[in-house]
């Protein structure tokens, strides 16, 4: 039986992004799907609004309490936009009837951008599978969800829970203490423009070449780009802050769950900027440090200890005007100031067989300066996000590919004159 819920805490990890997200840090990602034809306006924003009721945790506003922000129930209509020319793009959701995310059309795309308070990559894909679904129903085609989309399976209340309290134990935590790690740097795009290089590549031929190295695919490319970041940036060989890569890894797999919030956490591979480094002994480092750190009990123990914050009563009495400050600290400390680059791979989407004829691609992108991977019908497509103006890093990354045999098809948002205009 499906209750009525009127309000949500944030969960453990959404609750620092509204207090540190702004034009230049938009705490925003994407997912976009290609279709077989041309979208059509009025059917996809029936399709959303048809859709939101079955998703309690995405039809909901941003409200601010005394001590904490919460989400309140969004009984509104949802109205779809044209896609804008910058992706990622930092929004109000006051001006979006209040929802915090934003469905967009553009040819035969349709695209969900999602503001990260609200879930990860892995729940916002469940959302987006369901609109698909619904789009094509709408217009009176036959198809079978197999079990595969959420909006047509039987409510379930645990896609609601906040994982990260539900598996806090206090009693096993882990010092999350970290050194500062090397930033990269440079002249950046005008009016928060992000850069997006498409590289696609089939599937076989990325795994054939990270098998030959006896690592995963992510391994590979976590190596790949910090060793591009080595050879490409000076000031990294000089500079006594290590390259810190940091992953998500979705905590579904370590601790089964439904939930349709945030439930990741990310891990690293850190590599001595002033070291002599090979790229084989960066993948070598990446497999051992990876391995080291994917296991369920040290996960559990970052979970413990980043939940135990926001069960500090110290913490819970302050007012929401001091939270706000001390999150933006934190989070310069505790996130910016300790990384390097962000790569997040949602890995391969599964749709049932009679949506995915009808699909063509799929995407998935991060704001900032990062990459983001996902894989459909035995291709690969690693968006490789910049704000800055600089690709030399890129250009070595992909070069690393090629060199390794892996046909490599381009795509990009960029335009000729295009860092003179922004």
């Amino acid at each position: 039986m499906k209750k009525n819920q009127y309000w949500y805490p944030l969960d453990n990890a959404g609750k620092i992004f509204p207090a540190v997200s702004k034009d230049s840090r938009s705490s925003v990602f994407r997912l976009s799907f290609y279709l077989k034809e041309e979208i059509k306006k009025d059917i996809l924003e029936d399709a959303v609004n048809q859709v939101l009721p079955r998703f309690e945790t995405f039809a909901v506003e941003l409200k601010s309490g005394l001590f904490w922000y919460y989400l309140s129930a969004n009984k509104k209509h949802f109205y779809v936009e044209e896609e804008p020319a910058v992706l990622c793009k930092f929004f109000s959701w006051q001006k979006n009837n209040g929802y915090l995310f934003k469905v967009y059309y553009f040819d035969n795309k349709i695209t969900l951008e999602t503001f990260h308070s609200l879930t990860d990559g892995t729940g916002a894909m469940e959302f987006l599978k369901s609109i698909v679904y619904m789009y094509y129903e709408l217009q009176g085609f036959t198809l079978e969800h197999e079990g595969r989309i959420r909006s047509q399976l039987p409510h379930d209340v645990t896609g609601e829970v906040d994982m990260f309290v539900g598996s806090y134990d206090k009693s096993n935590k882990k010092n999350l203490t970290e050194e500062p790690a090397y930033h990269l740097s440079g002249e950046k795009f005008a009016n928060n423009f992000s850069l997006a290089i498409r590289a696609q590549v089939p599937t076989d031929a990325l795994l054939a070449v990270a098998k030959s190295h006896d690592v995963t695919i992510g391994q590979f490319v976590t190596a790949a780009f910090a060793y591009s970041i080595y050879r490409c940036s000076l000031g990294c060989r000089t500079s006594n802050k290590p390259i810190k890569m940091f992953v998500p890894v979705n905590l579904r797999k370590f601790f089964p769950s439904n939930t349709l919030r945030n439930f990741s956490l990310y891990i690293k591979a850190t590599f001595a900027g002033k070291e002599s480094w090979t790229f084989e002994q960066m993948l070598a480092s990446t497999k051992e440090q990876f391995a080291d750190q994917l296991t369920k009990e040290d996960l559990h123990r970052r979970i413990n200890s980043n939940v135990s914050i926001e069960k500090n009563p110290f913490i819970r009495i302050l007012p929401l005007a001091i939270k706000n400050f001390a999150f933006q600290i934190g989070y310069y400390y505790c996130a910016e100031n300790i990384s390097t680059y962000y790569i997040s791979n949602l890995g391969n989407v599964t749709l049932p067989p009679s949506l995915e004829a009808y699909v063509d691609d799929v995407e998935f992108a991060l704001g900032g300066t990062c990459m983001a991977i996902a894989s459909i019908k035995g291709h690969t497509n690693l968006m490789l996000n910049s704000d800055y103006k600089d690709i030399t890093t890129i250009q070595h990354f992909l070069k690393i590919l090629t060199d390794a045999g892996v046909p490599v098809t381009i795509d990009t948002n960029y335009r000729e004159g295009l860092d003179e205009i922004l």
